[in-house]
């Protein structure tokens, strides 16, 4: 597991979450297989509304998100 700072305390070990947002099925299983290799988490979503109806959104992370998504992107 990752060791995050957060909110100053140093001892804190929480895993970044990798947020994937794509509408290709392979890619989000494929980053879903190999990002956990690395110590990361990862929730994958199907659109940006998917991602954002969603409600566990604090913590450490990023989003990889595919640029031509249909709908918002």
């Amino acid at each position: 597991m990752v060791t995050s700072i957060r909110n100053g305390d140093s001892t804190n070990k929480e895993a970044p979450i990798v947020h994937v947002i794509d509408d290709d099925i392979s890619l989000r299983e494929a980053l879903a297989l190999l990002l956990p290799t690395v110590g990361l988490g990862v929730r994958t979503y199907t659109s940006v509304h998917e991602f954002l109806d969603a409600s566990h959104h604090d913590g450490l992370g990023c989003i990889v998100l595919y640029v031509r998504l249909p709908g918002i992107s």
